[in-house]
């Protein structure tokens, strides 16, 4: 299985209050099936595989926001 890298050292990304900021490098290891899903992804509409996964990250935790703010406000009651 070969690691995937998420962003490069030398790119820039705005962050949610404005600014720029480096991306910090990662690895991540998928599955074969995915990891192949997601290379033939990056291919046919010419997106970076490391774009799809910030995407795919910054969902999760919007999602996990969400639920966790549900979580708290319906504790209160």
């Amino acid at each position: 299985m070969h690691p995937i890298e998420i962003g490069e050292t030398n790119q820039m990304a705005s962050t949610p209050s404005g600014s720029s900021a480096r991306l910090e490098p990662m690895l991540v290891r998928l599955p074969p099936s995915l990891a192949t899903e997601l290379r033939n992804l990056a291919r046919r509409t010419r997106v970076r595989q490391s774009d799809y996964l910030r995407e795919a990250v910054a969902d999760l935790l919007a999602k996990y926001a969400q639920v966790q703010t549900a979580e708290q406000g319906g504790s209160a009651m």
